[in-house]
């Protein structure tokens, strides 16, 4: 009797002991695990969002600068935060020299947040190309200034619009590197603005991947046509880069249609297998997957190198036409 009354004791004892411990464990790493969930998604939302435009003066209105000895400034007030992403519209005229695009709140002060554009992703023919710089949080309603420093002895064309005042908000500026001072060119050229663009991040979804037609064989030196095209879901304008696989490769270049259809034209000049990469983005600038096309590129010509052998085929009567088949 007192043997199970014992035992019943123990029990209660156990289970009180374990309802104490265990409970308060369950309910921390819940706990834990949603702090962590919390943590991650906080870490990762920019990586799912899209991209928005803030500020924009995107009529080229035939003035250009070049960029030299000197820096050249546009001033903006963004009203979204923070400040992602920015495009310009221009082209370098001398290869192996790099951009630098920066901003400051004040045109005297130091860089926000500064970017070092290699020469090779600079259009050598006027078009808008990407500056992603590293994200800053900005002020709304604040004055901002975007630099534009062309490193090295290279010389880079800034374009933008005079004929109206297309950006109400900003100025142009010239920065001499001897006497440092900044001059407002908007008052000496009435209304100038140049070309860009200030993203933020948004809920803009990117294009999908292209999709690609075309031959998988060739042969060197022969031209092939490749038809490709991209949908947008919201319907956005996309352009395309293209990666040939033998260490060339396109600029953005469009904007077409979504959906529309593209045909871009290439040869190889050495035999062997290439893997072709296409991929999109949108005007807003998010970027699909990259697609891949393999393409398989042989020799089209029987090459004598044996000079002997070579002058003993063109004495013999049988030569041309064993010419003429191959």
């Amino acid at each position: 009797m007192f043997n199970s009354i014992d035992r019943l004791i123990s029990f209660f004892i156990t289970a009180s002991l374990l309802f104490v411990i265990i409970i308060p464990c369950i309910y921390a790493f819940e706990s834990s695990y949603d702090i962590n969930i919390y943590d991650f998604r906080n870490e990762d939302f920019e990586k799912v969002l899209g991209y928005q435009i803030d500020q924009y003066q995107d009529n080229v209105g035939g003035f250009n600068m070049i960029i030299g000895n000197f820096k050249i400034a546009q001033s903006f007030k963004p009203s979204l935060t923070p400040l992602v992403k920015i495009d310009l519209y221009g082209y370098s005229i001398n290869d192996g020299k790099s951009l630098e695009v920066s901003i400051r709140h004040d045109v005297f002060g130091d860089d926000l947040t500064i970017i070092s554009i290699p020469s090779e992703d600079i259009p050598r023919q006027r078009s808008w190309f990407e500056c992603d710089i590293p994200d800053i949080d900005v002020e709304i309603n604040e004055t901002y200034y975007l630099i534009i420093n062309q490193a090295g002895n290279g010389q880079f064309i800034w374009y933008g619009n005079q004929n109206n005042d297309f950006y109400p908000d900003g100025y142009c500026y010239s920065n001499d590197e001897n006497t440092q001072n900044w001059v407002n060119l908007s008052k000496i050229f009435e209304n100038l603005d140049f070309c860009f663009k200030t993203y933020s991040y948004g809920d803009n979804l990117p294009p999908e991947s292209p999709i690609i037609n075309g031959s998988n064989t060739g042969k060197i030196d022969e031209d092939y046509s490749y038809d490709f095209y991209s949908i947008d879901p919201e319907g956005n304008d996309v352009l395309f880069k293209v990666d040939w696989g033998d260490n060339t490769s396109t600029q953005w270049f469009g904007p077409f249609e979504s959906s529309e259809l593209v045909t871009i034209s290439h040869n190889w000049n050495e035999n062997g297998n290439y893997v072709i990469k296409v991929q999109s983005k949108d005007i807003y600038g998010d970027k699909s997957e990259w697609s891949l096309f393999e393409i398989a590129i042989a020799k089209n010509k029987f090459v004598i190198k044996n000079l002997f052998l070579l002058k003993f085929f063109e004495n013999h009567p049988f030569f041309s036409f064993f010419k003429n088949l191959i």
